[in-house]
């Protein structure tokens, strides 16, 4: 019975001796763990960062795209009012050209009509000559 108790005391003693040594294996454990957890820290942080730059970088190239779109959709809107205009302007010298056109063919007709009148006048005078 003294054997056995001695047997567990020294079993309670080597548990106690390892104790120590599992408290600084448990405390470099914790410091190893704390650097671990200060790296991925470090690491999630430089990793927002990166991701704002990103976002920022695209919120600029997305203005800029759209600025590009409102300049291109201006010009187009500038280029449809100019094509009206000339369509306009084009559609009234036809009309003006229409009519220079006739009145050039009422004045030919007038002239070939006079010049036979004086055709004929001219020879009515030589005939009472």
């Amino acid at each position: 019975d003294r054997k056995e108790r001695l047997h567990q005391l020294r079993e309670l003693q080597e548990r106690m001796e390892k104790l120590p040594g599992s408290k600084t294996d448990s405390s470099t454990r914790m410091v190893f763990s704390e650097e671990e957890k200060l790296k991925i820290s470090k690491d999630l942080v430089d990793l927002q960062i990166e991701t704002n730059k990103m976002k920022e970088q695209y919120e600029l190239e997305n203005f800029e795209l759209k600025n590009k779109i409102l300049a291109l959709e201006n010009r187009v809107l500038e280029m449809e009012l100019c094509s009206e205009k000339v369509s306009g302007e084009r559609d009234a010298l036809r009309e003006r050209l229409h009519t220079l056109e006739s009145s050039w063919k009422e004045l030919a007709d007038e002239y070939i009509i006079l010049k036979s009148n004086y055709l004929a006048l001219g020879k009515e005078l030589d005939h009472e000559v």
